[in-house]
């Protein structure tokens, strides 16, 4: 099973190696032991408890699990050197991924799996029905977004707010979005300009 980090969506990459940290603050030794899967390793683990020894670790066929897609990771907690499945452990660790924003499989009620993460809103049925497939999805994080070109006029409007001493100059761009902050800087600016205007201070 593939265990590197860098295999999974780019959104879920950093929060992977932050809940490794926060788990080491907390005294906690954890390792990713499984993060993107093949359509292979999805079947063999299906199998297992069914058609295969063991028990049965999984309920989803290929693609049906998120780690087919890229956008969970399973992780082992280790003390002496060894892997230690104790829930008691992951019951400490699983509030601090939801803490960094991540759905925490110790939450399920159907099919707990208390060393699952998985990034919130993604459903492998919708994935599937928007890509096709997951080879498909994971190419799309590596396609380049097209940069909007800034049409003229928005520099031209920057320009003449800050000769207005509406906003200050450097400071805001046309392409950014806008926040309270700068529509509270506007106004209070406007409110200044006006008071002058009317002999105020």
């Amino acid at each position: 099973m593939a265990r590197d980090i860098n295999l999974l969506h780019p959104d879920l990459q950093p929060k992977a190696r932050k809940l490794i940290e926060m788990a080491a603050q907390n005294g906690y030794e954890i390792i990713i032991t499984q993060t993107l899967r093949t359509k292979a390793e999805q079947d063999e683990l299906y199998a297992q408890g069914r058609t295969k020894p063991g028990n049965i670790v999984t309920n989803a066929k290929y693609p049906q699990s998120l780690h087919c897609w890229g956008v969970a990771f399973d992780i082992a907690v280790v003390i002496g050197g060894k892997a230690n499945w104790d829930a008691r452990h992951y019951d400490k660790i699983g509030p601090l991924g939801e803490s960094l924003g991540l759905v925490w499989g110790g939450r399920w009620r159907n099919f707990i799996d208390r060393p699952h993460f998985e990034l919130p809103g993604y459903k492998w049925s919708n994935l599937q029905k928007q890509y096709g497939n997951p080879a498909n999805f994971i190419r799309s994080w590596k396609e380049e977004k097209p940069v909007a070109e800034i049409p003229k006029w928005k520099y031209e409007v920057m320009d003449e707010a800050v000769a207005a001493g509406l906003i200050m100059p450097n400071i805001h761009k046309p392409d950014e979005g806008v926040d309270k902050a700068f529509v509270l800087a506007v106004a209070l600016n406007l409110l200044k300009i006006v008071k002058k205007l009317m002999g105020g201070k």
